[in-house]
């Protein structure tokens, strides 16, 4: 279960400057130069995040096949069969929506659009044998909401991140840390940390409770 909390900022950045984890996902992993640069490229103190607008196309594939890497651009086993697209399209609403919020005070009003190219979770045999990774990748646009202005993008944006596998995501799994769960965390940290919280102070984050 997810149970959202603050924390002032300040002491959230000192932990994840510390934490091995401070920085489990690359914006730009394996990104030409050209695209290295930061997600925001005006001012971001004045935005207020009216919409979150997440595309899944029907046109990406999607396997079922429990080999180690499906050749797909969905792979996606954290729910019952069905329509992966619509599965992970839910997803990404589920753990964003609580984080990208209007903002009280800020004069721009935006749209944010992820047009996502690959979710690319682990099958049930890589998961309880060697892992892998969660390739989370989408194309990021933020236009006014009001002009339709594009103030940001569009931009190829990459948060793959280690799976668990084996006996660590068993443990895991028996604590109620399931791979939507990390996928949650790891969507809302990087959402926190690209755009600015509803107060400068406070950052909303997410616990895991049993």
């Amino acid at each position: 279960m997810i149970r959202l909390f603050t924390t002032p900022a300040l002491i959230l950045a000192a932990a994840m400057t510390l934490s091995a984890c401070a920085t489990p996902f690359d914006v730009s992993r394996n990104a030409p130069l050209e695209t290295m640069r930061p997600v925001i490229e005006v001012p971001m103190h004045d935005w207020s995040i009216q919409s979150v607008a997440i595309n899944v196309p029907r046109s990406l594939t999607v396997s079922e096949a429990n080999s180690i890497k499906p050749m797909s651009d969905i792979v996606w086993r954290g729910e019952p069969l069905g329509d992966r697209h619509a599965q992970v399209e839910a997803l990404l609403n589920r753990a964003l929506s609580p984080v990208m919020r209007p903002r009280e005070g800020a004069a721009t009003p935006v749209i944010v659009t992820m047009d996502m190219t690959r979710f690319h979770a682990v099958t049930e045999r890589a998961r309880y044998t060697i892992g892998g990774e969660h390739e989370i990748e989408f194309v990021l646009t933020v236009v006014h909401a009001e002009t339709g202005e594009i103030l940001s993008g569009p931009r190829a944006v990459d948060l793959t991140f280690a799976a668990l596998g084996g006996q660590q995501a068993i443990a895991a799994e028996a604590r109620g840390i399931t791979q939507a769960v990390r996928i949650t965390q790891h969507l809302q940290q990087w959402a926190l940390a690209e755009f600015a919280p509803a107060r400068p102070d406070v950052l909303v984050t997410a616990q895991i409770t049993n």
